[in-house]
């Protein structure tokens, strides 16, 4: 497993220090899962895997195939939606986590959020 985890956070394009922070532990504690001293416990386990962007099979050597298909599945009938699905299917975990940031920042602007039906335009919806 220890070669595995320094695959998948290299794969996501991660430092020790990123990795380690997003996950809440210390750097020190990932090197010693990256070097075999210790594993993470399998919640650890599983926020590796979604972190990397690959799967808990792959961190274990069951699979030789580091990604599952990362999928969003909200609409078959809204074209920006099945567009948006298309366009994460493409990223990396990385720029996956970079549309959720993003995403993030505008669900938090009134400007973006959807209204209420028969609730007020926030400013600036032409709508």
């Amino acid at each position: 497993m220890k070669n595995r985890i320094v695959l998948a956070r290299e794969f996501a394009g991660l430092s020790q220090k990123e990795l380690a922070r997003r996950l809440g532990i210390s750097p020190s504690t990932l090197n010693g899962y990256e070097k075999g001293n210790h594993e993470p416990k399998p919640q650890g386990l599983a926020n590796i895997a979604q972190i990397c962007g690959v799967t808990v099979d792959y961190l274990l050597g069951l699979t030789e195939e580091p990604e599952g298909r990362f999928t969003v599945t909200v609409s078959g009938t809204d074209p920006q939606m099945d567009e948006l699905n298309r366009l994460a299917g493409m990223l990396n975990a990385r720029g996956l986590q970079k549309v959720v940031d993003y995403a993030c920042d505008l669900t938090g602007n009134p400007d973006y959020q959807k209204r209420p039906l028969g609730g007020p335009a926030p400013s600036g919806d032409a709508s």
